[in-house]
């Protein structure tokens, strides 16, 4: 049989929080069963029509609540099956992740899927809920199966942007690509016996650029960033202290998801240097907000997004008793902030976990979820469907969170609640900084960084609705494996083509002289060096700033070690992800041929792409901040309790790289620059080019 694939692409694991060198693994025979079902269960989510006739009556007329004992702890379940008999929540209301009524419903079907005693009672379940339950909370909930359940590690699932196309792509796009299927690819080409259709993406500042905000739309709205929230965000869900073995306490939760906004934060700030704006605007709810957002998306159902206009005020008589709530919250977390006495870590933990709201909270009915009531505030939709539900904004969705120049402005205002508990520590000092015997001698760079927009393609069939499938009357190969895309018993992909950023690969060499053989760790971060008016930057006003590159363990040698790096080695970055079509092209190859398909670890890191700001053509100068310290072995080794080639390692508790603080040194206010000046940190400037202005695809 003709092999679609022409060459095995040998990658490695990327993790969230280290760079592991590991071996690549390939599924045997049955992981490839598992890997096809979760390709097949993905595909056209909303058409239940052409996925039901492949599975047997034992599918179909299953009710997990009429096979207890198909389930773990069954008692967990219950409260669920009761709920689902009398309430159930079906594509007739957009599901939300943030609506507390929703919680409830994410809780319970990710329970059925993790409590599942084998697999085949997992793939009945998954059946159940691919027909019956809300489409977004099918994805939500099997996206987390995925990260949770150890007979899932390693299966690679589509990327969330090719399940949910409607979430990340504008309804120009969706409707492009519906039409050319509604007049039956009528002069579409076929390459190798498929329909090969290419529709030209826009970003939502094409026709109007609402304000100078809305001019980052190729940052904001690349769909790599808003996929790396929603996954972050499936892998730890606020609702639950996770499973049994799996425990989110583990990992630092609470850290995690201070340093993440802190970092998507620092992020957004260099990309609006690039762009000559200056701070991210502040938000005050009694106040009018500036930057409206324009988003041009719709839901499968059609229905838009939610817009806000410029100057919007959110104070009104829908939210007074919100905001009244907010103040309650606010005010409680600044009297734990300013009276705390615990151990510093111990405290950014406490706090994050309280933010955010989650199961590991100093206490719920205190302090609330100011994550989620930030959001409900400013989640100002119109009142959509039967259930008097507020259809979800842009805000309420975590793929979408993003895309609007409020989510920083909001998280802004979070993360101050971080900086003034770091601000009431002792700022590190220089004996603090200081690593005797190792001092870092010299740094060499590329003098120019160079950034670009390049082509990128994106499976985006799933928008299509297809005819019920007859595969005794077709010929294709594809089609007779599995894949639902077709059009009179031929395959079709409809490509969605945008211009997205990247940058050219670049690497650095260190210069450092120990005076013994031992461990050290090395940081990287990316900062400014001038606002957007050319003022140049102290660090006891930029240190918020730096957004960490790199982080990783060396072994360093008595004398001399020449220490060089890729930017393609920096830890927690991700590629992009393989499109739907071409998964299913290598899965049809390893399941016919002896080609062998690779297993990963997931979506579990920062997009690669991003990692510098688009900078300007004539050059913006930054400064890289690269610092040598001790190495702090974590409680649990690195790596030590998951298997990275094959799992984010989400529960395992061995994810970090060493026990200092995440975004150290730059974890605490600095109060006096100099304290920096020790013989392990350097600052260098560096200068990034970016080689086309265009944003936008015509």
């Amino acid at each position: 049989m003709k092999s679609f694939t022409a060459v095995s692409v040998i990658c490695l694991a990327i993790c969230a929080l280290g760079n592991p060198v590991t071996q690549q693994k390939f599924a045997d025979k049955d992981f490839l069963e598992k890997q096809k079902f979760v390709l097949d269960v993905l595909q056209h989510v909303y058409q239940d029509d052409v996925f039901v006739t492949k599975y047997d009556e034992t599918y179909t007329t299953y009710k997990p609540w009429e096979h207890l004992d198909d389930y773990n702890k069954v008692d967990k379940l219950k409260s669920f099956f009761e709920l689902w008999q009398n309430k159930p929540l079906c594509d007739e209301e957009v599901f939300s992740p943030v609506y507390s009524a929703h919680v409830e419903y994410a809780l319970g079907l990710g329970r059925l899927f993790y409590l599942a005693k084998d697999w085949k009672v997992f793939t009945h379940a998954v059946y159940w809920a691919r027909v019956n339950v809300n489409k977004q909370l099918f994805v939500y909930a099997l996206n987390l199966a995925t990260v949770l359940r150890d007979d899932l590690h390693g299966v690679t699932t589509p990327a969330v942007y090719e399940v949910l196309p409607w979430h990340f792509f504008d309804v120009e796009t969706v409707t492009k690509a519906e039409h050319y299927a509604l007049h039956g690819f009528h002069n579409v080409k076929q390459l190798d016996n498929v329909f090969n259709v290419v529709v030209k993406s826009n970003y939502s500042n094409l026709y109007d650029n609402v304000n100078y905000d809305h001019t980052l739309t190729y940052f904001t709205e690349d769909v790599g960033l808003n996929a790396f929230y929603y996954y972050y965000n499936v892998q730890y869900p606020y609702w639950t202290k996770g499973p049994e073995t799996h425990e989110f306490s583990k990992d630092r939760v609470g850290e995690v998801y201070l340093f993440l906004h802190r970092q998507l934060l620092a992020r957004y700030y260099l990309e609006r240097l690039s762009n000559d704006l200056g701070e991210v605007p502040q938000l005050n709810v009694y106040q009018s907000y500036g930057p409206g957002y324009c988003s041009n998306l719709a839901y499968y159902k059609g229905v838009s997004f939610p817009d806000r206009p410029n100057d919007y005020n959110f104070y009104n008589t829908e939210n007074y008793e919100l905001v009244k709530d907010l103040e309650f919250y606010l005010k409680r977390v600044a009297d734990f902030v300013d009276t705390t006495t615990e151990e510093f870590h111990t405290a950014v933990e406490k706090l994050g976990n309280t933010l955010q709201g989650n199961e590991l909270t100093l206490d719920q009915k205190k302090y609330g979820s100011l994550d989620n009531l930030f959001r409900e505030v400013v989640n100002e939709g119109r009142y959509y469907g039967n259930f008097g539900e507020v259809l979800p904004g842009t805000l309420a969705l975590y793929e979408t969170s993003l895309r609007d120049p409020l989510f920083y402005s909001l998280y802004k205002e979070l993360v101050s609640y971080y900086w003034r508990l770091a601000g009431n520590y002792p700022e590190y000092k220089h004996d603090d900084l200081e690593f005797p015997g190792v001092t870092l001698d010299n740094v060499q760079v590329p003098e120019k960084l160079t950034t670009f927009f390049e082509y990128v393609d994106s499976d985006v069939s799933n928008v299509v609705n297809v005819e019920v499938p007859t595969v005794e009357e077709s010929t294709d190969a594809l089609f007779k494996f599995g894949r639902n895309s077709v059009h009179n018993g031929q395959s079709f992909v409809v490509k969605a083509r945008q211009k997205r950023v990247n940058h050219q690969p670049f690497e650095f060499t260190l210069d450092v002289t120990s005076d013994k053989a031992q461990k050290a760790v090395v940081k990287v971060f990316l900062g400014p060096k001038y606002d957007e008016n050319g003022r140049l930057f102290r660090l006891e006003d930029n240190y918020q700033n730096f957004f960490e590159l790199d982080h990783y363990v060396v072994d360093l040698v008595a004398g001399v070690n020449h220490l060089k790096r890729s930017s393609e080695e920096f830890s927690y970055l991700t590629n992009d992800q393989t499109t739907y079509f071409e998964l299913y092209k290598k899965l049809f190859d390893a399941t016919n041929s002896d080609y062998q398909f690779p297993l990963t670890s997931g979506q579990c890191g920062f997009p690669r792409r991003l990692l510098l700001p688009l900078g300007k053509k004539g050059g913006l100068t930054f400064q890289l901040f690269f610092a040598v310290y001790p190495y702090h072995a974590p409680e649990v080794a690195q790596y030590s309790t998951y298997d990275p080639a094959v799992s984010c390692g989400v529960g395992s508790g061995s994810r970090f790289v060493d026990s200092l603080p995440l975004g150290y040194p730059l974890d605490r206010p600095v109060v006096h620059g100099y304290n920096f000046n020790v013989g392990n940190f350097k600052f260098h400037d560096v200068t990034v080019y970016h080689t086309d202005d265009t944003t936008n695809v015509v």
